[in-house]
C-alpha cells in the first residue's frame, strides 16, 4: 500500500516541478482510491505545504510572484475556508470524494480547450474567485484551479502566472492546514504517513526539476492534463458507485 501511495506523491511531485501547479490535482483523486477523503484533504494538504515551498525556495518564482494580485485573492480565501472545514467535517464522505474528482476533471478540461475568458480583474471578480478558493482548500485540498483560471483570464505570462500561483498556492495551503489544525481534523497517524511520503515527494521534485528543460512545455503540459481528466472520471465512476 505504501509503495502505491509512494509512487503517486512522487510523480504528483514531479508534473508539479515541470509544469508549477498540480501536485494536489494528481495526487488527490488517485489518493481518494486508496483512503477516505478526510484524510486525503489532511494529506495532501501537509505534502502541499513541502510542494509549493519547494517551488517558492527558486528564486525566479519569488521574482515573478505578483503580490498586487495574490494580497486580494489571499485575504478574499481566508473568508471562503472556514465554511471549507465544515463541508470537510461535516459533509459526506461520498459528495466529498466526487467534489475532488469533478474539480480536478473540469479544470483539466477547460485547461485542454485552451478556453480562456477575459477578466478585467475588478474587486467583485477577485474576491468571488479568492473565497472559491478558499472553500475548496479546506474541503477538497484544491486552492488552485479558480486561481488558474483567473490568472489566465488576467492575459498572465506564463512566468508571471507561475511566480503569482505558487505563492499564493503556498500562502493558502500553509494557512488551510493551520485552520484544520485548530478544528482538529489533523490525526497523528495522517501526520506519520505525510512524514514517510515526504521524501518521495523530495524526489519526485528533483526528478521533475533535472527533466523540465528536455520537455516540450505544452507537450508535457497536455500529457499531464490528458492523465486528470483520465483520474478525475475514474474518482467520479467510484464515487458513485
Amino acid at each position: 500500500m505504501l509503495i502505491a501511495i509512494s509512487v503517486i506523491i512522487g510523480v504528483s511531485a514531479a508534473a508539479a516541478a515541470v509544469t508549477g501547479f498540480g501536485f494536489n490535482l494528481v495526487s488527490a483523486p488517485l489518493l481518494t482510491l486508496i483512503y477516505p477523503p478526510r484524510l486525503v484533504v489532511v494529506l495532501t494538504l501537509l505534502l502541499g505545504i513541502c510542494a509549493s515551498g519547494l517551488l517558492v525556495l527558486r528564486p525566479e518564482i519569488r521574482r515573478e510572484a505578483e503580490w498586487r494580485v495574490i494580497r486580494p485573492l489571499f485575504l478574499s480565501s481566508l473568508a471562503g475556508m472556514p465554511a471549507g472545514v465544515v463541508l470537510l467535517m461535516w459533509g459526506p464522505a461520498r459528495a466529498l470524494k466526487a467534489a475532488i474528482a469533478t474539480v480536478t476533471a473540469a479544470f483539466a478540461i477547460v485547461m485542454l480547450t485552451r478556453f480562456r475568458p477575459r477578466l478585467g480583474g475588478g474587486a467583485l471578480e477577485t474576491v468571488a474567485v479568492g473565497f472559491l478558493s478558499g472553500v475548496l482548500s479546506t474541503s477538497t485540498s484544491l486552492n488552485g484551479p479558480p486561481v488558474a483560471l483567473y490568472l489566465m483570464a488576467r492575459g498572465f505570462t506564463k512566468d508571471r502566472f507561475r511566480g503569482t500561483m505558487i505563492m499564493y498556492v503556498f500562502l493558502a495551503t500553509v494557512t488551510s492546514v493551520v485552520l484544520l489544525a485548530a478544528g482538529r481534523t489533523i490525526t497523528a497517524p495522517t501526520l506519520v504517513l505525510a512524514a514517510e511520503t515526504a521524501p518521495v515527494l523530495v524526489l519526485g521534485f528533483a526528478a521533475g526539476v533535472a527533466v523540465v528543460h528536455g520537455l516540450s512545455d505544452r507537450h508535457f503540459e497536455v500529457t499531464v492534463l490528458a492523465f486528470l481528466v483520465l483520474v478525475g472520471l475514474l474518482g467520479i465512476g467510484s464515487a458513485l458507485r
